[in-house]
């Protein structure tokens, strides 16, 4: 069965695309939702027509812990209430998808070439994608977001898994991957 991974928008695509482990994609298309609005849409139109696993990764457009926990249970609220036994996630990005970069600053150090400042890294924990948008502006050799994913290396790809909403998205599409297995071998 195929699992979707629905997301908000291209960036976030290409760098799920690039970051998650490829035994992790079998049977896992992620695609775009756009706006939030739209990629609630979107997700509650697979679950009714494909009855198909999905998940969500959310920008939570916030670091306060109330408001991410309310943005997930809303949107959880209401897959759940048309997904009956369709295995269904929301996923927090906090703030956004971008984070990931900074979570190993000596990684992002080395994609740059140079060291961001420590009012730009403290900037990020609330700005994620306007931060890294701000120092790939100021990179000699990166000219955006696209050529900074091109340039991660294997070892750079296992630093950025490491982060928890990766670790929490690879852990639920190895829940599904493991339902399907055991639903496939079953008589």
């Amino acid at each position: 069965m195929k699992t979707y991974i629905v997301c908000q928008g291209r960036t976030e695509v290409q760098l799920l695309k690039k970051v998650l482990p490829l035994e992790s994609t079998k049977n896992v298309e992620i695609v775009e939702g756009g706006g939030l609005y739209a990629l609630k849409s979107l997700a509650l139109s697979l679950i009714v027509r494909r009855q198909s696993p999905v998940v969500v990764v959310v920008d939570s457009d916030s670091v306060v812990p109330e408001q991410v926990q309310q943005r997930v249970r809303d949107i959880e609220e209401l897959l759940s209430s048309l997904a009956a036994n369709t295995p269904v996630k929301v996923i927090p990005a906090i703030p956004a998808l971008e984070s990931i970069f900074f979570y190993d600053v000596p990684l992002l150090t080395h994609l740059l070439d140079y060291a961001p400042t420590p009012d730009l890294l403290s900037q990020a924990t609330y700005q994620p994608r306007k931060v890294l948008d701000q120092l790939i502006f100021q990179s000699k050799d990166i000219k955006n977001i696209a050529q900074l994913m091109d340039n991660l290396t294997e070892q750079d790809v296992a630093t950025l898994r490491e982060s928890r909403v990766i670790q929490e998205l690879m852990e639920f599409l190895q829940s599904v991957q493991v339902t399907d297995e055991v639903l496939e071998r079953s008589p």
